[in-house]
């Protein structure tokens, strides 16, 4: 399985000269031998789609192209489309009127090519030009490599920021000549690439009122969740043990649609990773049938983390590689089209202990939210002293400004309250839970809390009534209550695979170690092989906080052999193809 298999790829082909022309025949025979076919012709655009798992294309209005689902809240999205007068209006009548996995293409009146990515970011987008083609896609194949930008080489700086902060993984792809479009985003493809958001968190806290409620909350999770596994007749389902996952199962259940699903719990062999009678009691509560399979340590290798580095992106969904592995064949097995999952819960009911939510208290209460017994409350939870919680309070939370490189979602937030800030953050972090991986090759990831939705109404919710009595997702354990065993929603701790991963991390050294010292990021300084040696020894690992991360960078690693290896290939097909003079000479 190819990450681009399933993919799509958008072209505007208009005004090419013999030389842009050629380029597009050899790229579409290229589309052809990988299985890849053309499906929607409008004008000059075109769109192609993978042989597998491809998703719907559809013409939705005069030159508006659809790719992937829409659910209008009323108004058809043709209509939507029908009153805007520009790409801007257009933009945001969409994403207002409706939800879902999609990608939006259409040809302005302008003549630019112009596509928008859904808020959720379900449906990955990039924007590139060759010659006179502007194209879209979310996983071009080698195959028609003919049709990538002429300056396609690795950004081996923003490789390094991926390395140091694995969430912007998400945001712009490390290829030069590549641009990301991101979640609630559209871009504009003139003589440049223009992107304009839409769609903001930081817009929705500022904008959206909604109805705080456990009821309300229960409600749009309800309706994400039968909506998201409407069109699946298969289903493998995740039971963790944990809160988040409960919930989502417990929906499905309760929307009458738990017979297309089989849901599996993975448990390690140390106690905090073993949440076997959680997901048992949480699995027989909503009649769900539940497999439960032992996670053996492994080492992974570098022939393991091999495929994880085909893709547009570094596949850091995919680390986990023996799991990730076992659940895409178990996907094959079932013959499933989705896998259900409650990733992005932590975010959404705001799982963090963060001391900060007296600040956001304090603002939204004014003087009423001067409340000392809160913040012992508050204290306690986050194993914070109340003093250090009171001056937070009294202190207001400032920003600090940072050179790093952030994710957009993260732009625009200096006035947020800092605990929704940081719930920005966390959601923005979520966007690699639609990444690219094994399970993901094989089946559509399926995360309804990540739905465009139910963040909407969670980013609208004050942190503070999030934690509903000092919680961590105390408004979700109220709005469930009734569905799940209280052996869950009572729980004070939370499973940790720390100890697991750690095991696993020391079985791969062996492999590992000399991967990355001998890699192509020791070979740009991306890497300091003496820190790296430093880094890796097993007892530095066994105590650091981020121990996991030498299977990152195995990621890393394997992506930038990938497609130095690619590139290449391309340079030299690039060149046997160049025409030669009368002396033999190739002429560039």
């Amino acid at each position: 399985m190819t990450p681009s298999e399933h993919g799509y790829m958008v072209i505007q082909r208009d005004g090419l000269d013999p030389a842009g022309l050629a380029v597009l025949e050899a790229g579409r025979r290229g589309l052809e031998r990988a299985g890849w076919r053309s499906v929607l012709v409008v004008d000059d655009l075109e769109v192609f789609v993978g042989p597998r798992r491809p998703p719907r294309i559809r013409l939705v209005h005069r030159r508006c192209i659809l790719i992937g689902t829409y659910r209008p809240h009323g108004q058809a999205l043709s209509a939507l489309i029908g009153r805007s007068r520009s790409p801007d209006e257009l933009a945001r009548a969409t994403v207002a009127g409706g939800w879902g996995r999609y990608v939006l293409a259409w040809r302005t009146d302008a003549g630019d090519l112009a596509v928008l990515r859904d808020p959720s970011g379900a449906v990955d987008c990039l924007t590139w030009k060759c010659g006179g083609l502007w194209l879209a896609s979310d996983q071009p194949p080698p195959e028609a490599d003919v049709m990538m930008p002429a300056v396609l080489a690795i950004d081996w700086d923003r490789l390094e920021e991926i390395a140091e902060q694995p969430g912007l993984a998400s945001d712009q792809p490390p290829l030069k000549g590549l641009t990301g479009v991101a979640p609630g985003e559209y871009a504009l493809m003139g003589r440049t690439v223009a992107r304009y958001p839409v769609w903001r968190p930081a817009d929705i806290w500022r904008t959206r009122d909604v109805d705080p409620s456990p009821t309300a909350l229960r409600s749009v999770v309800d309706e994400a969740v039968a909506a998201e596994t409407d069109d699946h007749a298969r289903l493998v389902g995740e039971i963790s043990g944990g809160l988040d996952s409960a919930i989502v199962s417990s929906s499905l259940a309760a929307s009458g649609r738990s017979d297309r699903a089989r849901f599996v719990n993975y448990y390690g062999d140390w106690a905090e990773g073993d949440e076997r009678p959680y997901a048992l009691a949480s699995a027989r509560m909503s009649r769900l049938s539940l497999e439960v399979v032992r996670k053996p340590v492994a080492p992974i290798t570098p022939g393991l983390l091999a495929p994880l580095g085909w893709g547009v992106r570094p596949a850091l969904h995919g680390v986990d590689a023996a799991y990730d592995e076992e659940m895409a064949n178990r996907l094959a097995v079932a013959n499933a089209t989705g896998l259900l999952t409650g990733q992005g819960g932590d975010a959404v009911f705001f799982q963090a202990p963060d001391p900060q939510v007296v600040v956001d208290r304090r603002i939204r209460r004014g003087w009423q939210g001067f409340e000392p017994s809160y913040w012992a409350e508050v204290g306690r939870w986050t194993r914070h002293s109340a003093w250090t919680v009171a001056a937070l309070a009294l202190g207001g939370g400032r920003v600090r400004p940072s050179g790093a490189r952030r994710h957009p979602w993260l732009e625009d937030c200096e006035d947020l309250p800092p605990a929704k800030r940081g719930q920005v953050l966390r959601l923005a972090n979520c966007q690699l839970f639609w990444g690219d991986c094994r399970r993901a090759r094989t089946a559509n990831l399926v995360h309804p809390l990540l739905s465009q939705p139910v963040m909407e109404h969670a980013l609208a919710v004050p942190a503070d009534q999030l934690l509903a009595g000092v919680r961590d997702r105390g408004l979700a354990r109220l709005a469930f209550a009734d569905r799940l065993p209280a052996l869950i929603t009572e729980r004070r701790d939370k499973g940790d695979l720390s100890v697991f991963y750690g095991h696993v991390v020391l079985a791969s050294l062996p492999a590992l170690r000399p991967f990355l010292m001998e890699g192509r990021m020791t070979e740009h300084r991306l890497l300091d092989p003496v820190r790296l040696e430093r880094d890796l020894s097993p007892h530095r690992l066994m105590w650091s906080a981020d121990g996991n991360r030498p299977l990152v960078l195995g990621v890393l690693e394997s992506w930038a052999r990938h497609w130095s290896d690619r590139i290449e290939r391309r340079r030299r097909t690039e060149i046997a193809r160049q025409p030669v003079d009368d002396a033999g000479v190739q002429v560039p």
